[in-house]
Order: C-alpha cells, then structure tokens, then sequence
C-alpha cells in the first residue's frame, strides 16, 4: 500500500517523492544528513515534505515499506510524532517504540537508529541547539551550563505534550509557502511557544531547573552575590567580588550557584547585565548600542550584540526599532 499523501499537511510545499531505494537513499544522505535502508523493493514508495520556518523546520514523512534511518550525528533535536504505523529508535541497548499520536525525541549530536514500519506516516519537528538553549535561558533566567540531552521517551499524556501536537498540527495544516496565512512575527511567537511546551513535556538534563518549586530555599551566599551583580550591573563586577560579597571563596560559590541554579556565578553577572541593558534600550534611556554597550560593560560591542541576540532571540537593534517604530538605530553613533 502506498503511504498517505502528506499534501493534507504543508500543502503547497515541494513534495519529494521517491520510488526506489536508491533515490530513497540520496534524498536522505543528501538533505537530512541520514543513511536509509531496506530489505525491500517491490511497492517502495517514500514521500517527504519539508517547510522551513524562521527558526524551526516542520517536515511530513510517509512510506510504504518497512525502512530504517541511521543519523550518527544530528544537528537539529527531532521530534518524531507518530501519525499511522510504528517506529522504534534503539539507543544503545534501549529500544523506545511509539505508535500513533505518541512521540520521541532525537537529541541535537547523538546518533539514532530509527526503524518505521510499513505503511508509517509521521510529522516531524526540527529544532535548533541555539534556540532550545536561547528558549531554556528565557525560562530559567540565566544560561545552564552544559548542552541539552533530551530522553527520547516523551510524556504525551500531559497537557504540555497536547500543546506541542495542537500547535504542531495548527502550523502543518494551515502553513503556506508564501507565509501569507502567519505573519513572520506570529510564526516566531508559535515557534517559541512549541519549544516551551516541548521542554516542559520531555525529560533532559535540566529538567529539575523547570520543575524547581519557587519556594525552595536558596543559600544567603547566592542572594548575596546575586543582589551585588544586579545592582553594579553598569560596574564591572567579577566572580572574585561576588564572593567577596557573599564571604567565601569563588569556588565555594561556584559550587554553591551549580547546586541551586544550574549555572555559574559568572554567567549570572553576564546575565545581569544583558538585562540591565534591554532595560535600557526598551525605555529609551540608551540610544546608541556602542553606547550601552559600553555601559554595561562590554568592551566589544559585537561581541555584545551576538550576547544579547542569543539571550533574548533579537538583536539590540531590533529593540531599539521597537521603541523607536519608522526610525533606524545608527549603531556606530555615541
């Protein structure tokens, strides 16, 4: 049997169709980094839309035959969603199977070995490293140290999950090549709402940062450090005087913000004065991006600019654009 016309989903996207093995084999090696296999041949048919987003890339997969993907290092985190049929993913000497409406996660620079049954159909979501870390910054206030490492198992009986596939469905069954029916704005704000929903619905490795309850106790030294950093934010304060402040020693405190925050002393400084800086830029007290740059204390102001987009998901010129609407930053005045 053929697998479904994925048309109903991304219509009006390039479909790309594929009636043997071979020309199978190429459009996966050759547009999504994979190596694809088979055993068979008769009734072969595989067929894959893909639309690219401003940051993300929904694609819709079918085939008629039992085939297996073999991805040894992946760029993006996957989010296969199962809409007829089955796939397993072995990881290492697990094996993770889902069937219809259930899903799992392939993390960005792992390998993955996927088996999709015949007559398997599913709708995937491709998420880049950056913005799942510039997404998890936003909701933790600071950026965690480390990369992301999702388990491939998804929750997808809570209601986070049911956010994710209702959006994800939302954006497949109504998207256009020409992004006339989302405006560019609308579909950024989609797409972060997706990758909230799909950190809050996945188990990684900083999950206990996002389910940490407000309440639990944080030791003086850290609010000691933290009220030094945010109120010096225009100062050039340094882990040796937060420790300074909180009365240890900066490895003391290092430990300490690892423990109860998931990332370092320094990070929050930078943090602190990121903020200060988008403060300054929203309310119209700075109007030039060397100059609150230097304010803040970035010495380099390109350097600050690829900060603050990564922090906040915009440049420094796209806030000041906003509040100042018609008009166009002079980034190099003072």
């Amino acid at each position: 049997m053929a697998p479904e016309d994925p048309r109903r989903l991304l219509q009006g996207f390039e479909i790309q169709h594929a009636d043997d093995p071979a020309t199978a084999y190429e459009i996966a090696r050759e547009h999504y980094g994979c190596e694809l296999g088979t055993s068979q041949r008769e009734g072969f048919r595989t067929s894959t839309t893909c639309a690219q987003l401003p940051n993300l890339s929904l694609l819709v997969s079918a085939t008629s035959l039992p085939i297996r993907l073999l991805t040894k290092s992946s760029r993006m985190l996957h989010l296969h969603l199962c809409r007829s049929g089955h796939c397993t993913l072995t990881d290492g000497e697990r094996r993770f199977e889902i069937g219809k409406d259930q899903a799992l996660i392939c993390s960005p620079g792992r390998p993955a070995l996927l088996d999709f049954s015949a007559d398997y159909e599913e709708l995937v979501l491709r998420v880049p490293p950056a913005m799942l870390k510039r997404v998890l910054a936003s909701l933790l206030g600071f950026v965690p140290r480390g990369h992301l490492v999702f388990e491939p198992n998804v929750a997808t009986d809570t209601q986070h999950f049911s956010g994710v596939r209702e959006l994800l469905m939302l954006l497949a069954g109504t998207l256009d090549p020409e992004f006339s029916v989302w405006p560019r704005a609308a579909l950024t704000r989609l797409e972060q709402a997706c990758v909230v929903s799909l950190l809050y619905c996945s188990q990684h490795n900083f999950s206990d940062l996002l389910t940490s309850p407000a309440t639990k106790a944080v030791p003086k030294i850290i609010l000691d450090a933290e009220h030094l950093a945010d109120s010096a934010a225009e100062s050039r304060v340094d882990v040796e005087q937060m420790a300074k402040t909180a009365g240890v020693s900066t490895s003391t405190l290092t430990r300490a913000f690892l423990k109860s925050r998931g990332y370092t002393p320094a990070a929050y400084a930078k943090r602190a004065k990121l903020n200060h800086a988008k403060m300054l830029l929203e309310t119209g007290a700075a109007t030039t991006l060397i100059g609150v740059a230097l304010r803040c204390g970035f010495a380099n102001s390109s350097r600050f600019a690829q900060d603050y987009r990564e922090t906040f998901g915009e440049s420094p010129i796209e806030t000041l654009r906003r509040r100042r609407p018609g008009r166009s930053p002079d980034p190099q005045k003072h």
